[in-house]
């Protein structure tokens, strides 16, 4: 079981990644997948359990940071439903077949999972360092929606293999191949994620898992591991997303590249031990 501490700790991680979140507009699952690999393995999961372990909180916990960071984003009206829903309805579908494969089957080790959240972290540094930020026209966007659909039915995929939520994909597509600006990125980002976390987020609840933490466990979503991080979702998202606002757009692509460089060193060191 969880000792007090251990209650503080998933507190002040959850709020890093809340603060991330709002920031960034990516939901957070690049500071809570290290956070539930070592909580979950504490609890006892492991091999394929602890990966659906990890995907399943890591999601759920991004229903509220992403629903937080996209009502703060409304309040500011800085807020596109026609995109978000371009983008969201196609990957919730993917996300749920996705899904439906992982639970149902064994071949998605842990080892699969670390590959795959590497690479996928790969891909975006290079994308985030040496990609120029290209020039934005908004009148294009309006005959864009068609490729909002397309990242979206991405997105949904490696949602359900990374349990990234999905931002750490449309953001780097929307700024560089749709010409979206990164502040608005964020913005769509932030409220589509929601939407596959939800779908995914259901999926899990209902999923028969071995009983961990008995009376605190619904499927694979373990209570007092995802509470504190959720909780602090409702303070730090909205900080997260004002000082996006407040900050040039050139930071802010520095801090994503720069943020997911560190993860990516740390998961290839431990890989290499």
């Amino acid at each position: 079981m969880l000792a007090f501490s251990d209650y503080i700790i998933l507190f002040l991680l959850g709020s890093l990644g809340a603060f991330i979140a709002g920031f960034l507009g990516v939901g957070g699952g690049i500071i809570y997948i290290p956070i539930l690999d070592y909580f979950l393995t504490k609890l006892g999961l492991r091999d394929d359990l602890l990966v659906k372990g990890i995907l399943a909180n890591s999601l759920f916990t991004i229903i509220f940071s992403g629903a937080v960071a996209s009502f703060k984003q409304y309040k500011m009206k800085n807020f596109f439903p026609k995109e978000i829903l371009y983008t969201a309805l196609p990957g919730m579908v993917t996300a749920l077949v996705m899904t439906y494969f992982i639970k149902t089957g064994t071949w998605y080790s842990k080892q699969a999972f670390n590959y795959v959240f590497i690479l996928m972290l790969f891909v975006i540094i290079v994308r985030m360092f040496f990609a120029k930020t290209p020039a934005t026209n908004d009148s294009e966007q309006t005959e864009k929606f068609k490729y909002f659909s397309y990242t979206g039915l991405f997105a949904g995929i490696i949602t359900a293999l990374s349990g990234l939520g999905g931002g750490v994909v449309m953001t780097p597509v929307f700024t560089d191949a749709l010409r979206v600006p990164i502040k608005k990125a964020s913005s769509i980002s932030n409220g589509v994620i929601p939407f596959f976390a939800i779908a995914i987020g259901l999926f899990n609840l209902t999923t028969t898992a071995p009983k961990i933490i008995p009376g605190m466990q619904i499927g694979f979503i373990m209570l007092p591991v995802v509470i504190p991080m959720i909780l602090a979702t409702f303070i730090f998202s909205p900080f997260g997303v004002d000082l996006s606002q407040k900050t040039k757009p050139e930071i802010i692509r520095l801090v994503f590249a720069s943020f997911i460089s560190i993860v990516f060193i740390k998961l290839v060191y431990e890989i290499l031990l």
